[in-house]
C-alpha cells in the first residue's frame, strides 16, 4: 500500500508561502481572474438568460415564474458555454500559483508559444464537468432561496439582506457541490501536458524544468503524470486518502459567500434598471 503524503492546513500553506516568497505570493496568479471573470459572468448571465428566454418562447414557461428544474437546466447549459472563458482562466491562474518566480503574464506567453490557443484548453473536459452541474446547483439554489425568503426588488434593507444571504449560500452550495472536480481538474492543469513532457506518460514528473519565457526558467516538484480525469482521481487518492479531494476547501467556501453574494445582487440591481429603461420606453 502507499505511502500517503501529510496534508498541510490552510493555515500552514499560508505561512509557508509568506516565508517563501513575501505577501506578494498571496495574489499570484491573481491577474488571470480579473481580466477573465468579467468576459465569463457576461457570458453565464447572457447564456442564462437566453436559455429561459428560450423556455418561455417555446411554450415551456407555464406560469409567471419558471420552475426550478427549469432554473437548474439553464444554469447547466450556461456553465457549459462558460468553458470558453472558464477553461483559459483557470489554467493560466493555476499554473501562476503553483509555478515559482512566475507570473501571469509569462504563462500567458508561454502556453501561447508552445502550443498555441489550443494549449489555453488544457483541462477543458473536466472544467466543463465542472463547471456544468455547478451553475445549475448555482442558480437552483439562489432562485429557490430567493422564494423561500419572498425576497423582490425594492430599497427595503430587509431584502438586500436577503439578496446577500441567497447569493452568499447559493456559492457555498455550488462550490461544496463541485469542489472534487475542482481538486482534479487543478491537478490536471497545473501538471506539464504530454506534448511537452519529453518522457513516457509512466514517467514521475520530478524537477522537471521548463521555460516560460526567455529570462524565466521554472522547476517543479511534481507527482505521477495523469493520463486523465479517471486516472488524476486514482492516483490522487492512493496517494493521499480521500481528504486529498478536499484539501483547501475551507478558505474556497469563505471566499465564495462574499463574491456571490455581491455578484447576484448587483445583477438583481442591472436586471431591475434594465427592465425599469424598457417598461419606460
Amino acid at each position: 500500500m502507499n505511502s500517503r503524503t501529510p496534508i498541510p492546513s490552510s493555515m500552514r500553506t499560508l505561512i509557508e508561502m509568506k516565508r517563501a516568497e513575501g505577501l506578494s505570493s498571496l495574489f499570484k496568479g491573481v491577474g488571470s481572474p480579473i481580466i477573465g471573470l468579467a468576459f465569463l459572468n457576461s457570458i453565464l448571465f447572457a447564456s442564462y438568460g437566453g436559455i429561459m428566454r428560450a423556455f418561455e418562447e417555446y411554450g415551456f414557461k407555464s406560469s409567471p415564474n419558471p420552475t426550478l428544474s427549469q432554473v437548474y437546466i439553464a444554469g447547466f447549459g450556461a456553465g457549459v458555454a462558460c468553458f470558453l472563458a472558464s477553461t483559459p482562466t483557470e489554467l493560466v491562474k493555476c499554473r501562476a500559483q503553483v509555478y515559482p518566480n512566475s507570473s501571469t503574464w509569462s504563462i500567458f506567453k508561454s502556453i501561447l508559444f508552445t502550443h498555441g490557443i489550443g494549449g489555453f484548453y488544457q483541462g477543458g473536459l473536466i472544467t466543463i464537468i465542472r463547471d456544468a452541474p455547478g451553475y445549475g446547483v448555482y442558480f437552483w439554489a439562489y432562485e429557490g432561496l430567493k422564494r423561500v425568503l419572498g425576497v423582490t426588488i425594492d430599497n427595503s434593507g430587509g431584502n438586500v439582506s436577503k439578496l446577500l444571504f441567497a447569493g452568499g449560500m447559493a456559492g457555498l452550495l455550488s462550490w461544496g457541490s463541485i469542489y472534487p472536480l475542482d481538486v482534479i481538474k487543478s491537478r490536471l492543469q497545473t501538471q506539464y501536458s504530454s506534448s511537452i513532457n519529453p518522457h513516457t506518460e509512466e514517467t514521475p514528473l520530478v524537477q522537471r524544468k521548463v521555460t516560460v519565457s526567455p529570462t524565466v526558467t521554472l522547476t517543479r516538484q511534481n507527482g505521477p503524470y495523469y493520463k486523465g480525469i479517471v486516472d488524476c482521481a486514482i492516483k490522487s487518492y492512493q496517494a493521499e486518502g480521500i481528504s486529498v479531494f478536499f484539501r483547501g476547501i475551507i478558505p474556497t467556501l469563505i471566499r465564495a459567500w462574499p463574491v456571490n453574494a455581491v455578484t447576484f445582487y448587483v445583477y438583481e440591481i442591472m436586471i431591475n434598471w434594465l427592465n425599469s429603461l424598457q417598461h419606460s420606453n
